[in-house]
């Protein structure tokens, strides 16, 4: 007990066990691992026999004694215990008996309980610290990662910011420019509004999940919400057919309006850059019960099957060797825009072929 206590890797705790039940018993033993799918890592030989891997399976699934001295398999040429800790069963200890005589006396068979307890005491000490040490690293590398992006973003804004009020300055005066510097003026401006939406949406993350941007929630109506995102998208959306379908008597939504015009923004323009060109792009809302319903959908390719859930994920693409432009922020920012909002967004593959995202929000 006294050396498992100070015991900090698995390894050093298989090699404790082993000493422990040779110096006990005089017979060789070893402590068997399971791998991450609960399969049992068995070694060549314990002792001068290989352990059976079908009896060592079954003890650690069941949590039971198995081969000499039990009542299971008790022709077996091993013993195997299950080291069974609060939280499950860690690993199976094998010791190799010549006869049931040797472990399966009560006072024998007391002492090997109590050292694969300890075992499995030690093993679930060291898995969670290892556990716990990996959640700090994942955690200050969040922050980190926040904090960059915050910085980044708001070194950004400002450059941009002055790059698309000179492109909208020089598009004021037609007049004094060719027809070519007009297309490139057009793309100029295209570009720019575009890094500036990867840029709002960095920002929008990085303040979203620090905490530092209050729901500024207010009645709001879906049409206006609606009508400002293809405002904001107009040059992406003009090759694009986009019809919208809000009954007359559609309740308003009690929310942030910029947030979740943020929403709609990144919504359309994925289905803007996901689809060919003069695709239907549809916005339709509807009531349920005490839930506000909105759907946003495409007849583009629709979603790799079996990813819908993933495209949620920060920096993950639907298509990630795709050419499409993009950082894969766009849906992490709209879940957690709308769970903000006490809401829900999935995403689905219509039948009849396309995407289709759904946002739930509570009815007030």
């Amino acid at each position: 007990a006294r050396e498992l206590s100070a015991a900090i890797t698995t390894d050093q705790i298989q090699s404790i066990v082993q000493r422990a039940v040779k110096g006990l018993f005089g017979l060789p033993g070893t402590v068997i691992m399971p791998d991450v799918g609960d399969r049992l890592e068995m070694p060549e030989k314990v002792g001068s026999v290989a352990p059976d891997r079908g009896t060592a399976q079954w003890a650690f699934d069941r949590g039971t004694p198995a081969g000499v001295g039990t009542d299971t398999l008790p022709g077996s040429s091993h013993l195997y215990l299950p080291m069974r800790a609060p939280m499950r069963v860690r690993g199976v200890i094998a010791i190799e008996a010549p006869n049931a005589g040797v472990v399966g006396a009560p006072e024998q068979r007391r002492q090997l309980d109590t050292i694969a307890a300890l075992a499995a005491i030690a093993l679930e000490r060291v898995h969670f610290v290892s556990v716990a040490q990996e959640t700090l690293l994942k955690i200050e590398s969040e922050r980190l990662r926040e904090s960059l992006l915050a910085a980044l973003s708001h070194d950004l804004r400002t450059p941009l910011t002055s790059l698309i009020g000179m492109a909208e300055a020089l598009a004021q005066r037609p007049e004094q420019l060719t027809l070519d510097q007009i297309e490139v003026l057009a793309s100029m401006r295209a570009q720019a509004g575009r890094m500036m939406r990867i840029v709002t949406n960095l920002l929008d993350l990085a303040r979203l999940e620090s905490g530092e941007a209050p729901l500024r929630a207010d009645w709001q109506s879906l049409e206006e919400i609606v009508g400002a995102a293809r405002v904001a998208l107009a040059d992406v959306l003009k090759e694009h057919r986009v019809s919208v379908a809000i009954p007359l008597d559609f309740p308003l939504l009690f929310g942030d309006a910029v947030l979740l015009e943020r929403v709609f923004v990144n919504l359309l323009e994925n289905a803007a850059k996901y689809t060919p060109k003069e695709s239907q792009i549809a916005i339709e809302a509807g009531v349920k019960e005490e839930t506000i319903e909105i759907v946003v959908s495409d007849n583009g390719p629709g979603l790799p099957v079996g990813r819908e859930e993933e495209v949620f994920n920060k920096f993950v693409r639907a298509k990630p060797e795709s050419t499409v432009p993009g950082l894969g922020l766009g849906l992490a920012i709209c879940r957690t825009i709308i769970t903000a909002h006490n809401g829900t967004i999935v995403a689905e593959n219509k039948s009849e072929g396309g995407a289709r995202f759904v946002v739930t929000l509570p009815l007030k």
